[in-house]
């Protein structure tokens, strides 16, 4: 009961919650990257985990800066670091990554040969569309689970469900936002129900906001 408390936005996968829960807890440092599709509820577990952990930063790997995050872990007492599309951070700041799984040492020199350094206990949840951009010594350090994508159902329950809790938002209306990200954006993702949820107050705001999106977005594709 607890597990589907804590995960409650996530439809199905009961075992991955289970031993997402473990890792959570587990004394040492556990690493798990879920790989998959968009519409696969990866990015989900990492918002839920966001919302029910302490001590959590969450990054999108699509515009995070190493030396943001290496500042954020030097002045925070961060335990949990959750990256979303870690596959797009450059190699560069996935070396720090690898070190700090290494070692538990997080290390940085400045200029000047100025270097400083800190000694934490970081569990990283990541999740990641293409695994091949991954260096192959840090994807090594992960226990690697590949989720598969959720069918139409499976999408509108989630977004009800998480519409929901975040907006307090009806059913009716959450899942007319699923529905038309569905078959009007051409689009599985999440997040995009997410941005139109933020401006939709009623059923006209959403077939303007999907108008305004279908007509100057480029049309996004299944994946």
């Amino acid at each position: 009961l607890f597990i589907e408390k804590f995960f409650s936005n996530v439809v199905g996968y009961s075992d991955i919650k289970k031993l997402l829960l473990k890792s959570i807890v587990s004394k040492n440092p556990v690493n798990i990257l879920l790989t998959g599709p968009p519409s696969s509820s990866k990015t989900v577990f990492l918002l839920e985990m966001l919302e029910g952990l302490d001590n959590t930063y969450f990054v999108d790997g699509t515009g995070v800066s190493g030396p943001g995050v290496i500042d954020h872990l030097f002045s925070n007492n961060t335990k949990y670091l959750l990256i979303d599309e870690i596959d797009k951070m450059k190699r560069i700041d996935q070396a720090v990554l690898l070190n700090v799984m290494e070692t538990g040492i997080l290390s940085e020199t400045k200029l000047k040969g100025k270097t400083r350094q800190k000694k934490l206990k970081l569990w990283i949840f990541a999740t990641s569309n293409d695994i091949g951009k991954l260096s192959t010594p840090l994807r090594s350090r992960f226990m690697e689970l590949h989720l598969k994508e959720y069918s139409y159902e499976e999408f509108i329950e989630i977004v009800c469900r998480l519409l929901e809790k975040k907006f307090h938002m009806d059913t009716d209306l959450a899942s007319m936002i699923g529905n038309a990200v569905w078959h009007r954006m051409k689009s599985t993702d999440i997040r995009d129900a997410i941005k139109i949820a933020r401006l939709a107050k009623s059923s006209s705001d959403v077939e303007w906001l999907i108008h305004i999106q279908t007509k100057y977005s480029k049309l996004k594709c299944f994946k």
